[in-house]
C-alpha cells in the first residue's frame, strides 16, 4: 500500500509539473510573442470627447519616427511628450472650404496665380494647368459639383492657414499629427496597425498598381475619395493615411529629430518648405512607404496640387 501511495503521489506530482509547464507555455505564447494589431473594425475604440467634428486627444508620450525601413529624416525613433489638443476627425472638405470662401471673399494662391499643378493620369505626369484651382481641381473644364464631401485640394499652406484662422483653429504641428495618426498604437507603421492589408482589406485610398502606368482602383477609387470612406483609426480619426497629403504647421528640416526637445516640438523657426504628412491617392504599391505614419514630406508653402489638402487642430 505504501508503494502504491508513493506511486500515486509521484504521478500527482508529475501531473502538477506538466500542468504548470503547459500554463507557462500558454503565458509565453500570449504575452511574449509579438502581437499583430487588429484592423480598426476589430479594435476597441478610445472613447474620446468630440465636439463639432473634432476629437479631443489626451496628453501623452509616444515614439515619433522609426528606426526601421525609414529615411534619414525619419530617424531616430524618439520619445515625444504631447499636451492634450483637439483635431479634426476629417480632412477639410470642398463644402467647408466653400463656406469659408463665401464668408470672407478669400482668394487662394492658385486663383491669384491663375494656375496650379495637376497630375494627369492619362499622360502619366504632372503639368502646370492654367485655370486649375480649388473650384476646378483638374483644370478650367473640371468642377467640384457633386464632390462636396471630397477633401479640398489645390490649396497652399497659406490657404490652409487662412481657413484655420477663420475657423478659430490652427494647423497641427508635425508631432501632433503623428501622435494623432498613430491612434495610441505602439510601434505601428500604418494608421490602422502594422499590416498594410489586414484581413486582405484596404484601409486607405492610395494607388494600386505600378505608378504612374495604371491604377487598378482595388480600394474602390482611382482619384480622391469622399472623406470617411475608410474606417477610422483607434482615435476616431479618418484618412490619416492616403487620400491627400496634409499640411502641418512646421517648417521642414531634415535633421529636426536630432535638434528639438522632447516636449511639444513645433519645428524650426524658419525654413524653405512646409511639412506634409499622410500620403495621398498617388502613393503607389511601389511607393507605399509614403502612407506610413512616420513618413515625412515637404513642399513650398505656396505649392498647390490636386493631391494636397489639410485638417485643423486647436
Amino acid at each position: 500500500m505504501q508503494g502504491r501511495g508513493a506511486i500515486r503521489r509521484w504521478l500527482n506530482l508529475a501531473l502538477l509539473v506538466a500542468s504548470a509547464g503547459l500554463l507557462l507555455g500558454i503565458f509565453a505564447l500570449t504575452t511574449l510573442r509579438p502581437q499583430k494589431e487588429a484592423p480598426p473594425s476589430l479594435q476597441i475604440k478610445a472613447h474620446l470627447p468630440t465636439q463639432a467634428g473634432m476629437v479631443h486627444l489626451p496628453s501623452g508620450t509616444f515614439q515619433m519616427g522609426s528606426d526601421f525601413s525609414a529615411s534619414a529624416d525619419e530617424r531616430p525613433a524618439h520619445e515625444v511628450d504631447i499636451d492634450a489638443f483637439w483635431i479634426d476627425a476629417l480632412e477639410v472638405t470642398n463644402r467647408q472650404f466653400a463656406r469659408f470662401a463665401a464668408s470672407t471673399g478669400y482668394v487662394t494662391t492658385a486663383e491669384r496665380r491663375g494656375k496650379a499643378r495637376v497630375f494627369l493620369t492619362a499622360e502619366q505626369k504632372w503639368r502646370e494647368i492654367a485655370g486649375a484651382d480649388w473650384r476646378h481641381p483638374e483644370g478650367p473644364d473640371s468642377s467640384i459639383a457633386g464632390r462636396d464631401s471630397s477633401p479640398v485640394v489645390q490649396v497652399s499652406w497659406h490657404d490652409a492657414s487662412a481657413y484655420a484662422r477663420w475657423a478659430d483653429k490652427r494647423l497641427p504641428t508635425e508631432a501632433e499629427w503623428e501622435y494623432a495618426a498613430r491612434g495610441g498604437l505602439f510601434d505601428c507603421e500604418y494608421a490602422w496597425g502594422r499590416e498594410e492589408m489586414p484581413s486582405n482589406k484596404y484601409f486607405a485610398n492610395y494607388w494600386q498598381g505600378w505608378f504612374p502606368r495604371h491604377d487598378r482602383g482595388a480600394d474602390g477609387y482611382r482619384y480622391l475619395a469622399p472623406v470617411a470612406s475608410f474606417p477610422a483609426n483607434s482615435y476616431g480619426l479618418y484618412d490619416m493615411s492616403g487620400n491627400v497629403w496634409e499640411w502641418c504647421a512646421d517648417w521642414y528640416d531634415k535633421q529636426v529629430y536630432q535638434k528639438l526637445g522632447e516636449a511639444n516640438p513645433s519645428g524650426p523657426a524658419e525654413g524653405i518648405e512646409k511639412v506634409r504628412r499622410g500620403g495621398s491617392w498617388l502613393c503607389a504599391e511601389n511607393y507605399i512607404e509614403a502612407v506610413k505614419v512616420y513618413v515625412r514630406d515637404s513642399a513650398l508653402p505656396d505649392d498647390c496640387t490636386n493631391h494636397t489638402g489639410f485638417r485643423c487642430a486647436r
